[in-house]
């Protein structure tokens, strides 16, 4: 279980125009999307999972998508962060019943007691982010919430609009 700093939730995080560009450029049609049969595990029941949709955005070799470059950077350096491990864009579809994801820490297997995780909600909708402690932080647009990379959360996909995105940010603060 998790000690250490507590969860922040901000709303309307970036500015109005900033956010509607970002938003415009990941609705595009012509983004690519892969298609991951498992949400976080792959072991994961196939029977039981829906999957996922992500366009990876950069991970450990770098740069992986053209928006890393342009409507990217704002939310990194809102961020503060200073040095990334990974940043990439779930899709869930609407499904008739949620789906929860199981508990899960994106720390990769080295030490990441002193990163971040931030999760950027892009829509608004019944889906939301659960973290151990109990919290449910809503998908509002234009909100994000951080916490300690190490802290355990699930994700619970949405019934009422068809599509709920989000961005996953884990890096390293600037000081």
């Amino acid at each position: 279980m998790h000690t250490g700093e507590p969860i922040s939730i901000q709303d309307n995080f970036l500015p109005k125009d900033v956010f509607n560009a970002l938003r415009e450029e990941i609705y595009n049609r012509d983004l690519p999307w892969s298609y991951l049969p498992s949400v976080v595990y792959e072991d994961e029941n196939p029977k039981t999972t829906p999957g996922l949709l992500l366009h990876s955005i950069y991970d450990a070799n770098g740069a992986r998508s053209r928006l890393y470059d342009t409507v990217i950077r704002p939310l990194i350096r809102q961020l503060n962060a200073y040095i990334i491990y990974r940043i990439q864009i779930n899709l869930n579809l609407r499904l008739s019943n949620p789906y929860v994801s199981p508990w899960h820490t994106d720390t990769f297997g080295f030490d990441a007691t002193q990163w971040s995780n931030s999760v950027f909600y892009l829509n608004t909708c019944n889906g939301y982010t659960e973290f151990e402690d109990g919290t449910k932080v809503e998908s509002v647009a234009n909100r994000v919430v951080t916490v300690p990379l190490t802290l355990e959360h699930r994700g619970v996909t949405q019934t009422d609009e068809q599509t709920r995105y989000v961005i996953n940010f884990n890096y390293l603060r600037g000081t």
